[in-house]
């Protein structure tokens, strides 16, 4: 009977074990992440212990804030997806603790504690000084004669140190007390913006699965959040006018969806995912007699036009398990009787530490034998030398892919960006390419001259559009925005002004005049130049001046011009001419531009 009751036992608390390791759900683990300027694809992997026929199971650690829509699962093994239904668990605290977060929460409960016994003193200290008080009042007064005056000098006395020392405590508990305050201010602020990334929601995710046969399924869950960007800038770094200028694309990545992105294969998309439409299609366009009223605003309007999302979200490909051993093509050709010699990024290197190198962390792999190892190893290279290159910037790890609608940046370097909303910035490529120096000045607006690079061919680049902030020789210029949708022939970066080239406007009063000719009024308007290059070399100098330009019959102006100072370049339309020429050393230039304007003497004209 007792041996019945153990089975009996066991077995019960066997199907108890069983029912919860099935119910107990499985942690999905963010491995992919492509960000978008705007929202992010996130891909998921998991591993299911399946039993033959149906098995329900729940995936938790997906983010809350996904497009449902976009959800994609994924089963290997011939496992079949039968159905599934993904909620947000607002019950369960997050899983995982922020150590940092509890550190601090630790260090309030601290702050707070000490407060409160603060400002228990500081009660008692009000008291006490009202007893105090109190009681000086009542002996001083409750005779009717009176304290003789010893008494009295005794009593002031005793009032006096006592209600010092009580003052004195009180200053420094109310010090206390308000760098206690501070104190505990100053981390709930930092806990509530760590905590930013909601930890008390979470995704869940519940499966219907089919096997065949018991086996371990790998599980790949991908969908698309709105909660995660990125936008480029870049760092610009000219060290002299005769070196080539070195772009450096960055960018910075946030995201709050809830979940701490450790360690992911991170891509960098210009996509618009949430932004697909359809291509618009021309209607009849009737005119009407305009009503200002909200029928006729409104009339003609459909609401509810369904767009079409022209995002598709491509499958990403399992990320291959490589042996942690370095393997290097050709050294079977190599001297067996020996070690070769190993040479990492220039440094002679043992073969254990050798194969321990990571392989993903290296660019190129080298086998040098007879002659080409001696010649440069001499004796040492004997038995052949392995010559190894390692990744040691990001270009290394950053690669450039682009079609016809986006381009995306792979980095094959583990990356982490945790789900607070902090910016993490990381470096894409750096890139080369020549400038040409012009020093430019349009005094009618400000008299400074300003260096300025041009960059042609600048869309080979494949810049983005961004914020971009210039060094100069070593010194920060500033910041300026470059605009990839820009139509202009050349690139043109502000690097700041220069006194070293100067330049002065002024009225020439001799040939500048005023006359009246019948019911019209003519005025001549001459402006002066003088440009001087202070340096000690040859610069090229692009000089701007300005004209009126009529939007009247009656209004007529005319560009007067003399041979000395024809412009390079007139644009009419804008009324603006420009000089470029090349300036010698200590050479001295003078430019002129003469216009008239006549129009009917009673008009005032903003001259």
């Amino acid at each position: 009977m007792k041996s019945r009751l153990f089975i009996y036992t066991t077995l019960a608390l066997f199907s108890v074990f069983s029912l919860n390791a099935e119910n107990k759900p499985i942690k999905a683990t963010v491995k992919e992440a492509t960000v978008f300027f705007s929202g992010a694809e996130l891909t998921h992997h998991a591993t299911a212990t399946l039993t033959k026929g149906e098995n329900e199971i729940s995936i938790e650690g997906l983010s809350p804030n996904i497009d449902r829509n976009s959800l994609k699962i994924k089963a290997s093994n011939g496992v079949m997806v039968s159905a599934y239904e993904f909620s947000i668990d607002y019950l369960t605290e997050s899983k995982t603790n922020d150590a940092s977060i509890k550190r601090m929460q630790d260090s309030i409960q601290y702050y707070r504690d000490r407060l409160q016994a603060v400002e228990i003193d500081i009660k008692v200290n009000d008291e006490l000084s009202g007893i105090l008080k109190k009681s000086t009042e009542k002996n001083t007064s409750g005779s009717e004669k009176g304290l003789s005056i010893d008494e009295l000098i005794k009593t002031m006395d005793y009032y006096k140190k006592q209600k010092t020392d009580l003052d004195k405590a009180a200053n420094a508990q109310k010090i206390e007390q308000s760098k206690l305050k501070k104190s505990i201010d100053r981390l709930t602020r930092q806990v509530e913006q760590e905590s930013t990334k909601n930890n008390k929601t979470s995704g869940v995710l519940k499966l219907n699965l089919t096997a065949s046969y018991a086996t371990n399924s790998q599980l790949t869950i991908s969908y698309y959040t709105a909660s995660a960007n990125w936008s480029p800038y870049y760092d610009i770094n000219i060290t002299s006018i005769d070196k080539p200028i070195k772009i450096a694309t960055k960018a910075k990545v946030r995201q709050t969806t809830g979940l701490d992105w450790n360690k992911v294969k991170l891509s960098l998309s210009t996509a618009t995912p949430s932004n697909g439409k359809i291509a618009p299609l021309f209607s009849a366009w009737f005119l009407e007699e305009r009503q200002n009223n909200m029928a006729s605003l409104l009339q003609g309007r459909v609401p509810g036009v369904a767009v079409q999302n022209s995002f598709s979200y491509a499958d990403k490909k399992s990320v291959k398990n490589e042996e942690s051993s370095v393997r290097v093509r050709g050294a079977g050709s190599l001297s067996q009787s020996s070690s070769p010699l190993y040479v990492v990024d220039g440094e002679v290197m043992d073969e254990e530490d050798f194969r321990d190198i990571d392989q993903s962390m290296i660019k190129s792999i080298d086998v040098l034998k007879d002659a080409s190892a001696s010649s440069i190893y001499g004796a040492r290279g004997a038995s052949g030398v392995i010559v190894v290159t390692t990744k040691n910037s990001m270009d290394d790890y950053v690669s450039l892919s682009d079609n016809q609608l986006n381009m995306e940046f792979n980095i094959d370097l583990p990356f982490t960006v945790p789900g607070n909303g902090k910016e993490q910035s990381l470096d894409l490529n750096t890139q080369d390419i020549m400038a040409e120096y012009k020093y430019y000045c349009a005094p009618k607006l400000d008299t400074e001259t300003y260096l300025l690079a041009e960059i042609d061919n600048w869309e080979k680049l494949n810049l983005l559009s961004g914020m971009a902030n210039i060094t100069y020789d070593g010194t920060y210029v500033g910041e300026t925005n470059i605009e990839a949708n820009s139509t202009q022939q050349k690139l043109t970066l502000t690097l700041g002004s220069d006194k070293r080239v100067s330049v002065k406007r002024e009225k020439l009063r001799d040939y500048s005049s005023t006359k009246f000719l019948g019911n019209d009024k003519e005025q001549v308007f001459t402006y002066k130049m003088t440009v001087k290059n202070n340096q000690n070399k040859a610069v090229k100098m692009v000089l701007k001046d300005q004209y009126p330009i009529s939007t009247q019959k009656k209004i007529e102006v005319k560009l007067l011009t003399k041979d000395t100072t024809t412009p390079t370049v007139n644009k009419e339309d804008l009324g603006v001419i420009t000089w470029e020429e090349t300036l010698q050393p200590g050479e001295t230039k003078t430019y002129q531009i003469s216009y008239s304007v006549k129009y009917p003497k009673e008009m005032n004209l903003n001259l």
